[in-house]
């Protein structure tokens, strides 16, 4: 059984980027005790100085061994790495959860080093975050009214699991439980497939020879900026992403372009009833996704 007195609990964020300084800031003033660790010394003294955190360690398994939740904000590849090599230094009965944008892959990873020790591993994706990257970016509100998957498995611990549903929801997140297999096919569609329109509608708007780029430049406006947004997020962090969920992500292509293939035949056809009728039907499934959303 896994319990943490609510008087004296302490969180350890690892890596202290926009995901982990951003979740610093949101906990302040409440009842965490924040310490923190980043690989950089630098980034580590501006989560001091900026009450990001309230401890932190050159050592990063003394930040670890008293813990009792860990919440590891790292890029995917590092957080498996990271937990091989930092695996001894949890205590049993300790919770750890991560905040990775695919879940099987770190889940598999995570819990046959874990569990035997008695940590418990449940994986978790807030889904927050902007195109920016780095401590610069943090800010407190990142988290405000996002919604969290929180995922479980046949070993997870039942009150691990509860324990991290009410970390997120301390923080005014929305908790959402789903099968890891079943949140990386779920993410495949609503947020990788979106990275990879942006990148496709960047090139085609923007990639033409240099005499043709000041008419394209200005060409584009509000519409391009909106929809284009996420092509600037950091490349490296999307290629683990979709390497990490490349059947899921694979999948969701292929059911796009059959999409896109029904509305090229549709203009094709020159018939835009049809045309207009499918526009009706994007806008009135987007409406209601706003209104759920109370955006």
């Amino acid at each position: 059984m896994t319990t943490i007195k609510s008087d004296d609990k302490r969180i350890a964020i690892i890596g202290l980027g926009l995901l982990g300084g951003s979740l610093g800031m949101a906990l302040r003033n409440g009842t965490w005790h924040r310490s923190g660790w980043a690989r950089k010394a630098e980034t580590r003294n501006w989560a001091i100085a900026n009450d990001v955190i309230e401890e932190t360690s050159d050592d990063v398994d003394e930040i670890l061994k008293k813990a009792d939740l860990t919440v590891l904000c790292l890029p995917i590849p590092a957080i498996k790495t990271f937990i091989e090599k930092h695996a001894a230094a949890w205590r049993s009965g300790s919770i750890v959860t991560d905040v990775g944008s695919v879940k099987q892959s770190i889940v598999e990873h995570a819990e046959p080093l874990l569990q035997p020790r008695g940590v418990h591993f449940v994986g978790s994706h807030p889904m927050a975050g902007t195109e920016k990257s780095g401590h610069e970016a943090a800010f407190p509100t990142l988290y405000k009214n996002a919604e969290s998957f929180v995922t479980r498995t046949e070993n997870t611990d039942p009150d691990a699991f509860n324990t991290i549903i009410e970390f997120w929801r301390g923080i005014g997140v929305k908790p959402v439980e789903l099968e890891v297999e079943e949140h990386d096919k779920l993410v495949a569609s609503t947020s990788h497939l979106l990275h990879l329109l942006a990148l496709a509608l960047t090139q085609t708007a923007l990639d033409c020879p240099p005499e043709q780029q000041q008419q394209r430049y200005s060409g584009c406006a509000t519409g391009f900026r909106d929809t284009s947004r996420i092509a600037s997020s950091s490349p490296r962090m999307w290629r683990e992403i979709i390497e990490n969920n490349q059947a899921s992500v694979l999948i969701t292509i292929k059911e796009f372009e059959k999409r896109w293939k029904h509305l090229r035949e549709i203009i094709e056809s020159g018939n835009f009833d049809e045309f207009e009728k499918e526009f009706a039907h994007g806008k009135e499934l987007r409406d209601q996704w706003v209104k759920y959303k109370k955006w």
